[in-house]
């Protein structure tokens, strides 16, 4: 039996926004709040929708940047404060979230600390650029669900008007995927998993039994009903071609999959990061914290600008925003 085709919204602080759009006929189309907020696929003589989402708070705010940022260069709350001058009582508020630097300090801690200083600044000033990604030619659907004081995000790729997708990730358990789980897809070609964290694929073992999937697909270690996928691995399932990178650093063994549609040319893909990096920040290396850093720079580097980045954690955005503003992509 396949799950309920009923959605409960996501109890949580995320914000659902209107959005009007041109279907390029002088139609304007409107959403309203409460509804999900669809992007448009430029072309053609009518919009399609390529995308489902709910707008979800930034993962990182300045303290958890600032503390990422100590780490990664190895100092101290005393010794950021030596080596900025700033009192080690106001490094230690900023890292518990209370923090005012002026514009100078701003610029010397970021100096002190390596990051890009125009995204560092507009994260502290609350103006990161959040992107609204757009041209898809096929439907992303965003299960956000509450993880602690933030969302931990599961994905669904589909054709447009299709009834079965690619699941990537699973959140903490079935049950919570449930609530928030798209009418539309009843369902399910395969099932990939970023890594083993319970947040990412603790609804794995549920979702393959619910929906009779023979396996999951994801990083080792060896586990049951999981085939462990090579490094740089590619497949192809149903309408869409699906690229393994293997990017250890948040856990020993994690990937990122980038999946496009086999049939569209040029086509523009998605990068499912999982805890690798964020819109506005990287994800903490409870592996090994220099290959987060190399890995995101890497991706950031060498991705065309406008991939979609779906991350485990707060809302979309792309690689040419990341590139041009994530704290840490100095050098990129």
């Amino acid at each position: 039996m396949k799950w309920p085709v009923s959605s409960a919204p996501v109890r949580s602080k995320i914000l659902r926004t209107s959005l009007s759009v041109d279907d390029g006929m002088g139609e304007r189309l409107a959403v309203e709040p409460g509804a999900p907020k669809p992007f448009l696929q430029d072309g053609g003589n009518s919009p399609t929708l390529s995308l489902v989402i709910p707008t979800a708070p930034l993962e990182d705010e300045m303290g958890d940047v600032l503390e990422k940022a100590m780490k990664l260069r190895g100092l101290s709350e005393s010794a950021l404060a030596r080596k900025t001058g700033i009192d080690i009582n106001r490094i230690k508020d900023a890292i518990l979230y209370r923090y005012d630097f002026s514009s100078e300090e701003i610029t010397t801690l970021s100096d002190a600390l390596g990051l890009n200083e125009p995204g560092f600044r507009a994260l502290i000033e609350g103006r990161y650029p959040v992107p609204c990604p757009c041209g898809l030619p096929f439907q992303l659907h965003v299960l956000a669900m509450p993880y602690g004081v933030g969302v931990v995000n599961a994905y669904i790729v589909a054709e447009c008007g299709a009834d079965t997708g690619i699941l990537i990730d699973s959140g903490c358990c079935c049950e919570a995927l449930q609530q928030v789980w798209p009418a539309c897809i009843r369902h399910l070609d395969a099932h990939l998993v970023t890594h083993w964290d319970s947040d990412h694929g603790g609804g794995c073992e549920g979702t393959r039994a619910r929906f009779g999937l023979a396996h999951c697909f994801g990083p080792g270690p060896e586990r049951p009903g999981v085939r462990v996928l090579a490094e740089s691995e590619t497949m192809d399932i149903g309408a869409f071609r699906i690229e393994v990178i293997s990017t250890p650093g948040p856990a020993a063994e994690h990937y990122c999959y980038l999946i496009r549609r086999r049939s569209a040319q040029p086509s523009k893909a998605v990068l499912f990061t999982g805890d690798l990096f964020f819109c506005g920040s990287i994800g903490g290396g409870f592996f090994d914290d220099r290959s987060v850093l190399e890995h995101a720079r890497r991706l950031w580097t060498t991705l065309p600008s406008d991939t979609i980045v779906a991350p485990g954690h707060g809302p979309l955005t792309t690689i040419g925003t990341e590139r041009e503003f994530n704290p840490f992509s100095t050098g990129c």
